[in-house]
């Protein structure tokens, strides 16, 4: 897949162009990739996602910004995962906030000569987001191009939406923002030196510094996969910061259930399997130290009941 941080970077031919924030990368975004993709194998052309490398409150309304489901490099690699051709990820400004209506879809025609747009049923664009799916359509009749709205994607009884993902998330609903998400939900970023605790308890753990605007559930202990350079290992992770021993900002802490290297500096993508149990504090290191035993076992059962789930 070609990334690119303009429009104007393409030089490709006539495409079929997926328009959306793409905030986390929900089933309902899927979709409208895989139109996208299916209409550029029909008519012969480039599939392309134009998207932004940040939420658009962040610049209009940073007090409104909700807390991202996706980093950029997160967001690249999931868009990758869907097999689009291109993705422009364009940086989100002002300037480009106030275009208006026309002036947006003129922009894009004249950088992405697209044949076809696919746009979800809520899509809205240009200043005031006063642009809406019919306008596209009539535009689309202007601008010599075909206007695609995909329909809600609904997942037990409800419509698919970041709202949606990041309502379950935050509630530790993880099995509900798996099915919303159509995989697990990551976080992912450079392993770290910690408080050396779990190493002095003999569960030696890869941390991963607290990654600011990205949402995450309550804090607490999971079942979790961990990608470390290809290679996937069971976890029970824990996130925020032991109660017993509380010194130093909070981590994302990974005991690696069958994993023994040196990992400092490496790159680890996490995916959220299951919740196991909330935060709690212990009475000693000693209390501490069992409980960790606990939760590698059930991290594992929980982890070995998946695989089994998937495998059938």
């Amino acid at each position: 897949m070609k990334l690119l941080t303009k429009e104007t970077r393409w030089n490709g031919g006539e495409t079929v162009v997926a328009l959306g924030m793409f905030d986390g990368v929900h089933e309902g975004h899927a979709q409208l990739i895989r139109r996208a993709n299916h209409l550029a194998a029909l008519y012969d052309l480039s599939s392309v996602v134009l998207t932004y490398d940040a939420h658009p409150l962040s610049v209009l309304a940073p007090e409104k910004a909700p807390r991202a489901l996706s980093t950029r490099a997160e967001k690249v690699a999931q868009i990758a995962r869907l097999r689009a051709d291109a993705l422009v990820l364009r940086p989100f400004t002002a300037a480009y906030a106030a275009l208006e209506p026309e002036a947006f879809v003129r922009q894009l025609t004249d950088t992405l000569h697209p044949r076809h747009i696919v746009i979800g049923f809520n899509y809205s664009f240009g200043a005031r987001g006063r642009g809406t799916p019919q306008l596209l359509r009539e535009l689309g009749e202007k601008y010599g191009f075909e206007t695609h709205i995909v329909d809600a994607v609904r997942v037990a009884g409800d419509t698919v939406s970041s709202t949606r993902v990041r309502a379950a998330l935050e509630a530790g609903d993880v099995a509900l923002c798996t099915a919303l998400l159509g995989r697990y939900y990551t976080v992912s970023g450079e392993i770290m030196h910690g408080k050396q605790l779990g190493r002095t308890l003999g569960f030696p753990t890869a941390n991963l510094d607290w990654p600011g605007m990205k949402a995450l559930p309550p804090r607490g202990v999971y079942a979790a996969y961990a990608w470390i350079e290809g290679e996937r290992y069971g976890a029970a992770l824990n996130i925020g910061r032991h109660p017993t021993a509380p010194e130093g900002a909070p981590t994302l802490e990974a005991h690696l259930l069958d994993c023994h290297q040196e990992l400092y500096g490496k790159h680890m993508r996490l995916e959220l399997v299951a919740f196991l149990r909330g935060e709690q504090k212990f009475d000693s290191l000693d209390a501490l130290k069992a409980q960790i035993t606990r939760d590698a076992q059930n991290a594992r059962a929980r982890l070995a009941q998946e695989g089994a789930h998937g495998a059938e």
